[in-house]
C-alpha cells in the first residue's frame, strides 16, 4: 500500500506537466531530441543511423556536421520510437523518462524487498519519489533516468540469478548491463564494477558472465566509434575535444571556436561550491541525515544478514557509476546541478534504510511490537512531510525559459506560439533573423526554421543577411531597445507588424 502511493504520487507529479511546452529551462533536452527523432524519422534511420541530430532545423539533407557524437545513442532512438508510435508531442517525448522513472521505482522496491523485507521496501521507495532531485529531473528527456533504470533492472536481474540459479536471469542481466552501456557513459562503469564483483568469485559461470560482460562492453564501445564515424568523419576528433573539454575546468563562454580559446575557468574551491549547491538545492537537507542513518544500519546488519550483505554490493557498484562521473568531469558536474543523479539508486536505498532504522528503533528498542500503531503513524506523518517538502523544492526549482532578453516578463506560451507562427509564415528553407532570444530558447524547434538569434544592433543585423545564405528572413521584437535601428535599414514595403500574445513583432520577408 506503501509502494503504490509512492508510485502515485510520482506518477502525479510528472503526467500533470506531461503535455507543457518546452519553455522551461530544464525541459530544454525535450526539446533537442524531440528535434533529433524528428529527424531519424524524416531522413530515416538508415540515413542517420540512429546518431542524434539535435539542433538542425533546415531542410534535407543532414549536414554531417550537426550529428551529436558524445554520448551512445539508445535514449535518443527510445524517443523516436515512442514519438514514431505516439505521434511527436512532449507528452510521446517526456513518455521514456518518466517510463523509466516509474520501472525504477519498481525495481527498487523488488530489489529491498528481495534482501531487506517489505517494510525497508516501501520506505525505499517513499524515499526515492519524495527527493526533488527526482521530482525535478525524472522526467528530463536526457540520459539519467534511463541510466539509473537500467542499473537498478541489472541489480534485479542478478540479484534474482543469486537466488535462482536459473541461467535467464543471467541473460536479462546481462541484457541490462547493455541497456546501460548503451545510453550512457556511467554504463561503462556500472558493468566495470559488477565485471571486477564477479571475477573475485571462485566459480567458473560467474567468471565467464563477467568475461562476457566486458566482451560486450567493448564490443559495444567500438560500434558506437563505428555508428558515429560513419555519419560524420571526424566525429571521433569532436568526441575527443568534447571529452578534454568536460575533463577540464573551464566554461566556454560562447560556442564558437573562438569563444573557446576565451574560456571562463574556474578553482577547485568553486568546483566545491557548485557541487554542494546543486546537492543543496535537488536534496532536502534533513534527507541527509537519513542517507548517513542508512549507511552506518547497512554496515551494521551486513555482517549478520545476507540479505543486507548482498544489498550493500549492489549500493557500491551504482556509487562506483555515478560518483567518479561526477568527479572526474569536473567541467560537467560544475555546470549541472544534476550531475549526481546517476547515484540516485545509491543514495535512495541509503535513505531508505535510514528510515527503517528508525522504525526499527522505535518499534524493537523503546516500545516492543505493542508500540507498532504509534510507529505507523509517526512514520506516515514522516512520509507524508517529506512528498510535501520535496514537492514544494522540485516546484521551486522550475524556471521559465524566456526568449526574450530575461528581464521583461513574457506569456508562458510566447514561444510555442512564435514558432508556429514562423513556420506558418516562412518557408521551410528559409534562416530567419531575429533580434532577441539571448540564450537560444527552443523557438527553433517550434518554427522548424534556422534562426540567427541575438542580432540586437543595425550592424549584427546587417552582417548576418549578408553572409546567409538566401532565401532569408526576420522578426523584430519592436520593443527592444534599438528595434528602430534594425528598421531602418529594412524598406517599409517588406515590413509587416503583427502582435503574437499581446506582444509588438515586425516581421521581414524581401521582395523577391
Amino acid at each position: 500500500m506503501v509502494f503504490a502511493g509512492a508510485l502515485l504520487f510520482l506518477a502525479f507529479s510528472f503526467f500533470r506537466t506531461s503535455n507543457l511546452p518546452w519553455v522551461e529551462e530544464d525541459n530544454y533536452y525535450g526539446a533537442i531530441y524531440a528535434q533529433a527523432a524528428h529527424n531519424n524519422l524524416r531522413a530515416g534511420i538508415t540515413e542517420t543511423g540512429g546518431v542524434p541530430v539535435t539542433l538542425y532545423f533546415g531542410p534535407l539533407p543532414l549536414p554531417r556536421e550537426e550529428y551529436y557524437v558524445h554520448h551512445p545513442t539508445l535514449m535518443p532512438l527510445m524517443v523516436t520510437a515512442s514519438v514514431a508510435l505516439l505521434g511527436e508531442s512532449e507528452r510521446a517525448v517526456r513518455l521514456v523518462p518518466i517510463s523509466c522513472s516509474l520501472l525504477s521505482l519498481l525495481f527498487l522496491w523488488l530489489l529491498l524487498r528481495d534482501t531487506a523485507g517489505r517494510r525497508a521496501a516501501a520506505l525505499t521507495a517513499v524515499f526515492f519519489a519524495t527527493m526533488p532531485m527526482e521530482l525535478h529531473y525524472g522526467d528530463m528527456v536526457d540520459f539519467e533516468p534511463c541510466e539509473v533504470m537500467w542499473m537498478l533492472a541489472s541489480l534485479l536481474c542478478l540479484r534474482r540469478w543469486h537466488l535462482s540459479g536459473l541461467v535467464r536471469w543471467a541473460l536479462l542481466a546481462g541484457l541490462c548491463c547493455m541497456g546501460a552501456v548503451c545510453t550512457d557513459w556511467p554504463g561503462y562503469l556500472f558493468v566495470l564494477g559488477v565485471s571486477i564483483s564477479f571475477l573475485m568469485k571462485n566459480r567458473k559461470r560467474q567468471r565467464l558472465f563477467a568475461l562476457s560482460l566486458l566482451g560486450g562492453a567493448s564490443l559495444s564501445g567500438m560500434s558506437f566509434l563505428l555508428q558515429i564515424r560513419k555519419v560524420n568523419p571526424d566525429a571521433w576528433t569532436d568526441l575527443t575535444t568534447a571529452i578534454m573539454m568536460r575533463l577540464g575546468n573551464g566554461v566556454s563562454t560562447g560556442s564558437s571556436a573562438s569563444a573557446q580559446s576565451h574560456a571562463l575557468h574556474f578553482t577547485f574551491q568553486e568546483w566545491c561550491g557548485s557541487v554542494l549547491h546543486g546537492l543543496g538545492q535537488d536534496y532536502l537537507l534533513i534527507s541527509w541525515v537519513p542517507v548517513v542513518a542508512g549507511l552506518v544500519f547497512l554496515l551494521r546488519r551486513m555482517k549478520s544478514d545476507p540479505g543486507y550483505r548482498w544489498l550493500a554490493k549492489a549500493l557500491l557498484l551504482m556509487a562506483m557509476a555515478g560518483v567518479p562521473y561526477m568527479l572526474l568531469l569536473r567541467n560537467w558536474s560544475y555546470i549541472h546541478d544534476f550531475a549526481s543523479f546517476f547515484a540516485l539508486g545509491a543514495i535512495a536505498i541509503a535513505g531508505g534504510l535510514g528510515l527503517e532504522c528508525l522504525a526499527f528503533g522505535l518499534e524493537g528498542k523503546l516500545f516492543g511490537r505493542r508500540a507498532q500503531p504509534l510507529v505507523a503513524f509517526v512514520l506516515l506523518g514522516l512520509l507524508v512531510w517529506l512528498g510535501q517538502a520535496g514537492f514544494s523544492r522540485a516546484e521551486k526549482q522550475r524556471s521559465q525559459f524566456c526568449m526574450l532578453d530575461g528581464s521583461n516578463s513574457e506569456p508562458y506560451t510566447l514561444i510555442p506560439d512564435t514558432g508556429r507562427y514562423l513556420a506558418r509564415t516562412f518557408s521551410g528553407h528559409t534562416t530567419i533573423l531575429c533580434n532577441f532570444d539571448p540564450y537560444g530558447s527552443t523557438l527553433p524547434y517550434y518554427a522548424q526554421r534556422s534562426i540567427v538569434n541575438n542580432l540586437v544592433s543595425a550592424d549584427d543585423w546587417k552582417s548576418a543577411n549578408d553572409c546567409t545564405a538566401r532565401p532569408v528572413g526576420g522578426i523584430i521584437w519592436l520593443s527592444a531597445p534599438r528595434a528602430s535601428d534594425i528598421l531602418a535599414t529594412i524598406p517599409e514595403t517588406e515590413i509587416t507588424r503583427h502582435k503574437i500574445d499581446g506582444l509588438p513583432f515586425a516581421i521581414w520577408k524581401p521582395a523577391e
